[in-house]
């Protein structure tokens, strides 16, 4: 076991024999910044939410892209980038070996044109990124084979759904959040295989429960009271699904999960693994979001991944390091936005590669070297020269620059899992891009909307609605990005009288950090289990203060999300699996 001290932040961190292995089978230095510095250094490449109307930069066409007008670079419309109307090669230049290579890679990347979005395969759904194979999504990212989504990322995939994050095989839900093989849900967190359940927590196999928490195989509940099925139908029907109820609701639901154990991480299938919401993961640390992998560390967002560190927003990807944004990944280093590389190093926007290093925008390419073709004897000398360079000035082994980014900090995703106010931005040297101000002439304040669904008609979807965050300085300040005023689309309205729920009274930006803000932080504590094993008939546990000061706790040290001060009642598995699954 090693400490070294990061020299971003300067807080000391550790670096365990089994990453020392990686290292040394890489060939790559031992890493100068903390594992959370590395993440926000990757996060500040990648751009999800901020999009802009532009120009395509080879045709004129009025397009959709995470890069705005002014961009130092080149922007093609996603079929035109695609295509064989341009010749990336053609840029392809020497490599200087008196010049750091990052220098000579940001020339070429401000050079190389740029596809307007990360977006393939999909159907009327031009306002996706980071995303495959949809059809009639809009503002959805990392989403793939979906139908009539909106509003939310990870939808793996989903119908018909808005305001999600993190659903796979979901239909008609709606402000849920891990949520697997669900239907017709709203207001519901980490349930899974359930029907028609609302504000509920951790509900598997249940059909028809509302407000309930912990439950498993339940029908016909009401806040973990069981119900006749008339009564529990009557109840709802009663019910008014009207702003102040739900809000009521929330608040209720919340006091419930209060009083139930949780598990101290999200996920089932772990084997000698640390993080949270992973499953089937094994001999893997600090991963988060993470599904069927092996012998791993530092990850997020990662599917399908064995023997690699410092990996995010990837699927399929062995022996790799430092990558983001990539899937069909093998063998290879810093590396973003890719799709089928492997054996290459420091690539941007390449498809179908293998061999290559420091490349931009190349597709079914072999041996090339900033964009230049080399025989395969040639490459393979270069590289090794040009790698012993990078060891003699520092630059084998990091991560792309955080100052080279396309991006504004406050675009990019390091915003949302590590916040900074302009001022700390830029003093870290890291650009901030001030949009123009909105001068929406809205036509409705969100205190005149309709209390309930039936209430509202199509005239609706005319409105300019002022989001409420605009009502209040405190929520002003809370929601920075803010957009200040929001239109609804028919999509969304059809979905609202589905479900039966009023239309929002907060922009999309504005509920996407609501919702972000529910979930846990993407770092680990060390805790104890609190279990004392105190239950009241209905499931509901009781006496919450022997779970901090009884006796017969079971008192196992656990890693988890759950920070100390958290009100949450935090069981070890074993404890957890024994009370409630």
């Amino acid at each position: 076991m090693q400490t070294s001290q990061c020299k971003k932040c300067t807080q000391s961190f550790t670096v365990t024999p089994d990453d020392l292995t990686f290292y040394e089978k890489l060939d790559v230095p031992l890493p100068t910044l903390c594992p959370d510095c590395r993440y926000r250094r990757r996060l500040l490449d990648r751009n999800e939410w901020s999009l802009y109307r532009r120009k395509c930069s080879k045709t004129g066409e009025s397009i959709v892209s995470i890069y705005r007008e002014d961009a130092p670079f080149p922007v093609y419309k996603q079929e035109v980038w695609r295509s064989d109307a341009w010749d990336p090669l053609s840029y392809g230049r020497d490599f200087d070996f008196n010049r750091p290579f990052f220098e000579q890679y940001h020339e070429l990347r401000q050079a190389v044109p740029h596809p307007a979005l990360v977006n393939y395969n999909s159907v009327n759904s031009e306002y996706s990124n980071q995303s495959q194979d949809n059809k009639d999504c809009y503002m959805v990212s990392a989403t793939g084979e979906s139908e009539k989504c909106m509003y939310g990322n990870w939808y793996q995939p989903a119908y018909f759904c808005g305001d999600c994050y993190m659903l796979k095989k979901c239909e008609l839900c709606y402000e849920c959040m891990n949520c697997v093989r669900c239907y017709s849900c709203a207001y519901s967190v980490d349930c899974f295989d359930c029907t028609s359940v609302n504000f509920s927590l951790d509900c598997h196999g249940c059909n028809n429960c509302f407000g309930c928490a912990g439950l498993r195989n339940k029908n016909y509940y009401w806040f973990n009271e069981p119900l006749a099925k008339e009564k529990y139908k009557q109840r709802l029907t009663e019910f008014g699904w009207n702003r102040k109820l739900i809000a009521e609701m929330q608040g209720k639901s919340r006091a419930l999960s209060l009083r139930i154990p949780h598990k101290h991480y999200h996920g089932t299938k772990v084997y000698q693994s640390t993080g949270d919401y992973i499953e089937e993961m094994e001999r893997s640390r600090l991963v988060f979001n993470c599904h069927d992998g092996k012998d791993n560390a530092y990850l997020q967002d990662s599917w399908e991944i064995n023997n690699s560190l410092d990996n995010t927003e990837i699927l399929l990807v062995e022996q790799s390091y430092e990558i983001q944004g990539c899937s069909h990944t093998r063998n290879s280093i810093a590396i973003r936005s890719t799709d089928a590389i492997s054996d290459s190093c420091y690539c941007d926007m390449c498809h179908s590669c293998t061999n290559c290093f420091g490349c931009i925008s190349l597709k079914s390419k072999e041996y090339c070297i900033l964009n230049k073709q080399y025989s395969k004897e040639e490459y393979l000398s270069l590289k090794k020269k040009i790698i012993e360079y990078m060891k003699k000035t520092g630059e084998w082994g990091e991560y792309f620059p955080p100052e080279h980014s396309p991006f504004a900090y406050n675009e990019s995703v390091a915003q949302d899992f590590f916040p900074l106010p302009k001022e700390k931005a830029l003093a870290q040297g890291i650009p901030w891009y001030d949009a123009p101000a909105r001068n929406y002439q809205f036509t409705l304040k969100a205190a005149e909307l309709p209390q309930t669904i039936k209430e509202t008609d199509d005239s609706i979807l005319n409105q300019v609605i002022q989001c409420a965050t605009q009502e209040s300085e405190e929520e002003k300040k809370a929601h920075p990005a803010c957009a200040t005023a929001f239109k609804l689309i028919p999509l969304e309205l059809a979905l609202y009288r589905k479900l039966n729920i009023p239309v929002p009274a907060k922009c999309y930006p504005c509920r996407r950090i609501d919702r972000f803000a529910k979930r846990n932080p993407r770092r680990l504590w060390q805790r104890k289990c609190q279990c004392a094993r105190e239950q009241s008939e209905n499931g509901v546990y009781k006496n919450i203060a022997s779970h901090s000061h009884g006796h017969g706790h079971c008192e196992v040290s656990l890693e988890t999300s759950y920070a100390p001060e958290k009100p949450e009642i935090i069981y070890c598995e074993s404890c957890y699996n024994s009370e409630i699954a």
